[in-house]
């Protein structure tokens, strides 16, 4: 038998095994909290209305209310990979399995975030959740680096769900754990205005910036990452300059440049190091 036609001939096979009991429950569970996000959010939405607070009204560091929309793109897109788990292409991924944990916990975390917001938007729960979240991507993103190899062998849909999902997830949560740490303070007393005030948002600022290159570096330098943590840098930037914060726009321009140019510089030292290992 050829090698084409034993290939064909094991993804056939592939396709008509069943999922074992232990996958169909976890990539149930993923699907279910996946769900869970909309219905927590028209719960939130129907119950506390008026509860979520955006713009430099609120902080100089609170990107503008209508940019949080991108949250409805986040949602759907992890609603989606969530469907594709199911598909017979992916029925045998480890990675995929490897996932379920951490995306449970991201999926989850979001109605747990909500319901700590219906406390009060600067509660320090709120921050809390953020860093299981932003620390379950990471974990997440971890599992991916270290499976390019299988990722290799999946579909173009597949892969690129899950590269938009976890990247756009990723990348805005990972910079709205950020502004949480500047509500929560700011809600402490803390002033956003004179020397302290300034210097205080300005080190969140690199904080932010820090763990985006983090994030950059540890996915392999992922677009779709790249492109969401600017985003909310930008969105940042664009209420710190209409309060009257330049120095805080300048910061948050720079940290823009530093996520687009670590993002190239990866993706660049990626590419040389797959030519290099496939070089005869």
């Amino acid at each position: 038998m050829s090698e084409s036609l034993r290939t064909s001939s094991s993804k056939v096979e592939r396709s008509r095994r069943p999922l074992s009991d232990r996958a169909r429950l976890g990539r149930g569970l993923v699907l279910f909290f996946a769900v869970g996000q909309l219905v927590s959010n028209l719960i939130f939405s129907v119950l506390f209305p008026n509860q979520l607070q955006s713009g430099v009204e609120f902080s100089p560091l609170v990107p503008p209310g209508a940019m949080f929309s991108i949250w409805a793109v986040i949602i759907v897109a992890s609603i989606l990979y969530a469907v594709l788990q199911f598909r017979p292409a992916v029925r045998d991924s480890a990675l995929m399995d490897r996932l379920v944990a951490p995306l449970c916990v991201v999926y989850a975390g979001f109605g747990a975030w909500l319901a700590a917001a219906s406390l009060g938007q600067e509660s320090p729960l709120t921050l809390v959740v953020f860093v299981f979240i932003v620390g379950a991507h990471f974990v997440a993103w971890r599992r991916i680096s270290a499976a390019r190899a299988e990722l290799a062998t999946w579909t173009r849909l597949d892969r690129g769900v899950l590269y938009l999902s976890e990247g756009l997830y990723a990348g805005w949560t990972s910079m709205a754990l950020f502004v949480n740490v500047a509500t929560v303070l700011q809600a402490t007393g803390a002033p956003i205005t004179g020397p302290w005030g300034t210097t205080w948002q300005l080190l969140i600022i690199a904080a932010a910036a820090g763990t985006a290159v983090l994030f950059v570096v540890t996915s392999g330098g992922s677009l779709s990452y790249a492109v969401a943590a600017c985003y909310a840098l930008v969105g940042a930037g664009i209420s710190s300059a209409l309060g009257g914060f330049p120095a805080l726009a300048i910061a948050l321009g720079a940290g823009v440049a530093v996520v687009v140019g670590s993002t190239i510089v990866t993706r660049v030292l990626r590419s040389r190091r797959v030519r290099a290992v496939s070089a005869p």
